[in-house]
């Protein structure tokens, strides 16, 4: 079952973005790439455990 992944950084405005602290910028893109990561696994041991009860 495959869903539309969401970008989080999307959701931020261009104009709210730029007034962003860099500091604050490195914190929410290391946040997403996380999220994605985490993302990337739980997609992962989905497959698995799919194909275990397939079995």
């Amino acid at each position: 079952m495959e869903q539309k992944r969401l970008n989080h950084l999307d959701q931020i405005s261009p104009d709210d973005w730029g007034k962003t602290p860099p500091s604050v910028k490195k914190l929410v893109e290391e946040m997403a790439q996380q999220i994605k990561r985490q993302e990337n696994k739980l997609a992962e041991v989905l497959t698995v455990q799919e194909q275990h009860c397939l079995v």
